[in-house]
């Protein structure tokens, strides 16, 4: 089970919960709401899982993603890969 904080801020929807795990092979990239572009940055830190043996998403400290296309705070949209 996972830890609330550990839980990915900007996708909370396509989080597992406890009664349906994610299982999904659609790919997907976080994008700029504004230009489209994928160059977005957010300040974060990350805690390691002894669980899932990888890094997770502990905080991003309540701020906005930034697009360095645009050189501004971004909304994220998330776009289906082929």
């Amino acid at each position: 089970m996972r830890h609330a904080a550990l839980l990915n801020p900007f996708n909370l929807a396509a989080e597992a919960t406890p009664t349906s795990p994610r299982r999904t092979t659609t790919r997907s990239t976080p994008v700029c709401a504004n230009c489209n572009s994928d160059d977005i940055i957010s300040h974060a830190t990350v805690q390691w899982s002894n669980e899932s043996q990888q890094w997770e998403l502990a905080s991003t400290f309540g701020q906005p993603a930034h697009c360095n296309n645009c050189n501004g705070q971004c909304g994220i949209v998330w776009l289906t890969l082929n």
